[in-house]
């Protein structure tokens, strides 16, 4: 066994198989390391809400690395290659979104926002645009459209789960990585370490805002939050639906007859700026499943055999989860 990697609150040890083992230990930071402190039962408490919220999460069939927990601070997971960027999903006003846009915290949005961040602890975790990470190459087009979808779904299933027993879900983050044959999975950890958690009905902090804003009972909360999942005795019945749109155009070297026949009706009328139309085709598939990298390859298997012509067509894939 060899040590992977040493993080702020988790060590990561290489086992045989493609596996890991993640241990996670009694370290709490924030403000970028300035306030450090040991809290006894802590790794514990993480390790047991990870445990239980990605078994949650498999349950619904989102892809994840975790495989089986070990010890009361261990998990066994796949080994996976992390990406350097991480989702945010916020569902409520808080933390850096009001700092970051000076607006008060607990507004509630209309539809739940999804944020990308890179990750590099000396620039403090900066916001990043999709467009920068892609043409820096830390993510690619499928990977970043695979990140959002299933960000999103993660976010409706766990709103429904916390929901069941008295908490609201403010905001999360999310880590994913690639498995060894490429395919991109969710990853690290889900905790009260990386999400916000509030009491339904008085707004009482659950989360590692209580060590920030030094409220103390810290892993108290924590094993609540925990004790909570457990009285769980069925999940919500949540209807999952992934939206994929495959945009079908044809290659450029191949005859357009109908793109040629519009352009001149269009001339005709007038439109002296058209240069050029090409005629392609939007197909919309819902899945009742949720999106990963499971659905992308299967649409792609029915897009090669079924939708487009690979010899004269090329098309493109669009996730959408709703």
């Amino acid at each position: 066994m060899e040590k992977l990697y040493s993080g702020k609150a988790k060590d990561v040890i290489t086992l045989g198989g493609e596996k890991v083992k993640i241990v996670f230990r009694n370290s709490i930071s924030a403000f970028d390391g300035v306030k450090v402190d040991e809290l006894k039962g802590k790794g514990e408490a993480n390790c047991k809400i990870s445990k239980l919220l990605f078994e949650i999460l498999n349950h619904y069939g989102i892809e994840t690395h975790y495989l089986k927990q070990e010890s009361k601070n261990e998990l066994i997971c796949k080994k996976v290659e992390i990406i350097p960027v991480e989702s945010v999903c916020r569902n409520i006003t808080a933390g850096s979104f009001c700092r970051r846009y000076g607006v008060e915290k607990g507004i509630p949005f209309e539809k739940p926002i999804v944020e990308l961040f890179y990750k590099n602890d000396e620039l403090h975790d900066p916001l990043v645009t999709e467009e920068v990470a892609i043409s820096l190459g830390w993510i690619n087009e499928k990977e970043n459209i695979i990140i959002k979808a299933v960000t999103l779904a993660v976010n409706y299933i766990l709103v429904a789960v916390f929901k069941k027993i008295g908490l609201t879900l403010v905001d999360f983050k999310l880590e994913f990585g690639r498995t060894k044959d490429g395919k991109l999975i969710l990853a690290d950890e889900i905790s009260a370490d990386t999400m916000r958690l509030w009491e339904e009905n008085s707004g009482e902090i659950k989360d590692k805002d209580r060590y920030r804003k030094d409220l103390g009972s810290v892993v108290d909360h924590y094993n609540d939050i925990a004790f909570r999942l457990e009285q769980i005795k069925e999940l919500p019945k949540i209807k999952l639906k992934t939206k994929v749109r495959v945009t079908i155009d044809l290659k450029v070297s191949v005859l357009d007859p109908a793109g040629d026949i519009t352009i001149r009706s269009l001339l005709r009328l007038g439109y002296k700026q058209v240069s050029k139309v090409n005629i392609g085709k939007s197909i919309v598939i819902s899945f009742t499943s949720v999106p990963g990298s499971k659905l992308w390859d299967v649409t792609e298997t029915i897009s090669n055999e079924i939708l487009a012509n690979p010899l004269i067509e090329t098309y493109s894939i669009d996730f959408s989860f709703e």
